[in-house]
Order: structure tokens, then sequence, then C-alpha cells
């Protein structure tokens, strides 16, 4: 395209460029959790499919060798057996557990919240109950947080989402719950 030329449906904006980046900077940042929240829609929409989850659950429960290469490294584990889009699948809810991890060792109000009421703070994180238990112990919480989870949660259905299928299977790794503990250690 020229460097005059302008497309047709674009209106002309009655400000300057200059204007405009001063009252972009004027707003404030979109909070961390809608970000995170808008990463996981475009995530769970295009990325990751039920035949990916079910391959991934097969090798798991059928391949005694790729379950050890799972637990060791997930990603590394669904590159070798040719799972290129799963392993970027892993890579990101690995990043996103991670950064959950770091939230809860660097953030005391969270941290308070989270043992406060541990199922209500997950889920507005988009954890859903099932996954609440791993993931605390992942993180290292104390047994009186732990104590505040229900002890059946069978009773709170929930549709599993491809997300938390996937989180449910990385946080039984040694290898991912390793590296978040190593991120929650001041907890």
């Amino acid at each position: 395209m020229r460097p005059h030329a302008r497309p047709m449906d674009v209106p002309v904006s009655p400000y300057g460029h200059d204007r405009l980046a001063y009252l972009l900077r004027l707003l404030r940042p979109a909070p961390a959790r809608w970000i995170t929240r808008a990463q996981l829609i475009a995530f769970e929409s295009t990325a990751l499919t039920d035949r990916h989850l079910a391959e991934l659950e097969w090798k798991l429960e059928s391949d005694a060798r790729f379950r050890d290469l799972f637990d060791a490294d997930p990603v590394a584990a669904a590159e070798t057996n040719g799972m290129q889009q799963l392993a970027r699948a892993l890579e990101q809810e690995i990043r996103g557990l991670i950064a959950l991890a770091e939230r809860v060792a660097d953030d005391s109000g969270y941290r308070a919240t989270l043992e406060a009421d541990p199922l209500t703070a997950l889920r507005a994180e988009g954890m859903p109950a099932m996954t609440a238990e791993p993931l605390l112990r992942a993180l290292a919480v104390g047994d009186e947080t732990m104590a505040k989870l229900p002890e059946v949660v069978a009773h709170d259905y929930e549709p599993l989402s491809q997300t938390a299928r996937l989180r449910m299977r990385l946080l039984g790794s040694t290898a991912v719950v390793d590296a978040i503990r190593a991120r929650a250690d001041s907890i």
C-alpha cells in the first residue's frame, strides 16, 4: 500500500496521532485477570480439540514410556510424539499455572484471599473445583487452607473444559508441580 493511501472503510480521525497517543496513555491498563481470561478464551476456541486431549489421555493411560516422559517434561513428551499443537497448548498452560504461583507468592492480598476461601479465589481465576486440590498441593499451602476445600467435589458438578482437563493432567506431572513449587516458594 502506498504511504498516503488509506483503506476506504476506515474513517479519517479528527485527532492527530500525537493526540490519540496522549488519550490512550490516559486510559488505565486492563486488569491482568481480564487479559489472562481473554487469552484463555482465544486459546480454548482455536488451539486445542477434544481429539488432542483424547489422544493425550489415551497415551498417558496406555503407554508407560510416554507417561514417564510426560511426568518429566510434558512439552517434550508431546513434541517427541508428534503432537505439536498439544505441545504449544501445554506450554501455554504451564506458563499460566506458573504465573498463578508467582501471583500467590508475590501478592499478599491475593494470598490472603486464597487462604480465606480457596475455592472462590481459584474459580475467579478460571480454575474449576476439580483442579483446586492438586493446584493447592502444588502450591504447598498449609493444612488450614486445604481443610477449607470440600471433601467431595463430585456433588459440585461442573463440566470440565478442555483447559481444566489439560490442567488436571499437568498438575499430575512431577516437573510441573516442581516448577510451580519453585515459583511459590515464599508461601
